[in-house]
C-alpha cells in the first residue's frame, strides 16, 4: 500500500491517523504520531530533491539537525526542517577554474564582499522562484488537496514552506505545521558523502506492508558539519544583537551530542575549521563576532546572562513540545559539558600556537 495514495481522498484520513497511531505505539522510542506523519513528508521531499534530481546539476549539501538525525542518528531529537547549502560557485555558474579567482576578488574589501552577497542573494532568489515551479509541478502529480509549496514572504528565496494535509495533531504548537526548506547560496555545497535515509515508520514492525519513502542524499562531510555548528554557537554567544531564542536551544543540544558521541574531533579537524571560519568571516560578517579569534583560542560556546537564560527557557519549551526522542539532560548540564569542551579546545589551541612560534 502506497501511503501517499491514501491522502488523495479525505475519506482515508482516519486510516492514516490509525497508521500513525500504531506507529507511535510501536516506534522504539515512542515518537508521537504527528512527528511520524511529518517525517514521511520530510523523507519524501528529500527523495524528490536528490533521487528525482529536483535540485538539478548544482552541488547541494544536506546539513543541519535533520541530517544529523536521519543520516547518522547523531542526535535524539526530531528535526523538522531541511537545511540545504548550494555551492556558491555553482549558483554563480562558475567553472572550477574561475572559482578561486572569484573568491579572491570577493574578499579584497568590504565593498566587494557586499557586492558578492547582493549578487548571490539575487541569484538565489531567481533560482528559488524557478525551483518552486518545478517542485509544485511534482507535488501536483500526487493529486492531494492541500499539498503545495510557497516561498516565505520576505525570505528572498531562502525559505520554502511545503504544506501537506495533516491527519494528526500534537499537544502544542512547538512543531511547525509544514516542512521548511532552507536554502543558502553563499556557502559551500561540498564536500559531501552520499547516504541513505528512510522514514521512522520503517522501525514499526506492523507497518512493513506499506510502501514508505527512502532517499539517497548528499550530506555535508562530518567535520564540516561540526564546525558549522561550533561557529554558529560562537556567533550566537558573541553577536551584538540579541538572537531570537525561539527554536535556538537545539543548537547547543546538538553540539553537546556531537561531542559526546565523538561525531568529529574539534582538535583534529583543522582543515575543516579553517575553511568554515574563512567562509563565515567573509560571507557572514556579524557585528560583535570575531570568527578568527577561534584560531587563537577564543572559541565561545556559552552566552552570558539573559541571553543564556532565554536559550535555557527555549530548551524547556522544546522538551514540553516533545521534540526529543528521549528526555534530554537539563540545560545546565549541557552548558557545563560545553564549557569544559570550550576550555579544552582553547587551551589546546593556545598551547599549539605557543609551540609553533
Amino acid at each position: 500500500m502506497n501511503l501517499f495514495e491514501l491522502y488523495t481522498d479525505n475519506k482515508n484520513y482516519k486510516d492514516l491517523t490509525d497508521i500513525f497511531t500504531i506507529g507511535a505505539q510501536q516506534h522504539p522510542v515512542g515518537l508521537p504520531a504527528n512527528f511520524l506523519e511529518k517525517d514521511i513528508w520530510v523523507t519524501e521531499i528529500l527523495r524528490l530533491l536528490y533521487d528525482e534530481s529536483l535540485l538539478g546539476n548544482l552541488s547541494v549539501a544536506f546539513k543541519g539537525g535533520t541530517a544529523l538525525s536521519k543520516c547518522w542518528s547523531a542526535i535524539s531529537r526530531f528535526s523538522e526542517d531541511i537545511d540545504l547549502s548550494i555551492h556558491w560557485a555553482d549558483l554563480s555558474g562558475l567553472s572550477e577554474e574561475d572559482e578561486l579567482k572569484a573568491w579572491q576578488q570577493s574578499t579584497t574589501s568590504k565593498s566587494q564582499a557586499k557586492k558578492f552577497r547582493d549578487k548571490q542573494q539575487s541569484l538565489l532568489e531567481d533560482w528559488s522562484n524557478e525551483f518552486l515551479v518545478g517542485l509544485n509541478q511534482e507535488l501536483d502529480k500526487y493529486q492531494i488537496e492541500g499539498l503545495y509549496a510557497e516561498i516565505e514572504p520576505g525570505s528572498r528565496g531562502e525559505k520554502i514552506d511545503i504544506h501537506f494535509p495533516r491527519t494528526t495533531r500534537g499537544s502544542n504548537d512547538y512543531q511547525l505545521d509544514h516542512v521548511l526548506l532552507e536554502f543558502g547560496g553563499r556557502n559551500r555545497g561540498k564536500p559531501t558523502e552520499t547516504l541513505n535515509v528512510e522514514t521512522y515508520l520503517y522501525q514499526c514492525p506492523d507497518l512493513s506492508n506499506l510502501e514508505l519513502p527512502r532517499a539517497n542524499v548528499k550530506a555535508f562531510q562530518q567535520d564540516y558539519i561540526l564546525w558549522e555548528k561550533l561557529t554558529a554557537l560562537h556567533q550566537f554567544s558573541t553577536q551584538t544583537k540579541e538572537p531570537n531564542p525561539v527554536r535556538l536551544a537545539r543548537h547547543w543540544y546538538d553540539v553537546d551530542c556531537l561531542l559526546q558521541n565523538k561525531f568529529a574531533d574539534p582538535l583534529a579537524t583543522t582543515e575543516a575549521m579553517q575553511a568554515v571560519i574563512e567562509m563565515k568571516k567573509h560571507r557572514w560578517s556579524t557585528p560583535g563576532v570575531d570568527f578568527e579569534a577561534i584560531l587563537s583560542g577564543g572559541l565561545r560556546l556559552i552566552p552570558d546572562g539573559e541571553r543564556l537564560h532565554a536559550v535555557n527557557q527555549d530548551h524547556v519549551e522544546a522538551i514540553s513540545g516533545k521534540m526529543f526522542f528521549t528526555v534530554p539532560d537539563e540545560f545546565e548540564h549541557i552548558v557545563s559539558r560545553l564549557t569544559n569542551a570550550q576550555n579544552l579546545f582553547n587551551q589546546h589551541t593556545r598551547q599549539s600556537e605557543t609551540t609553533s612560534k
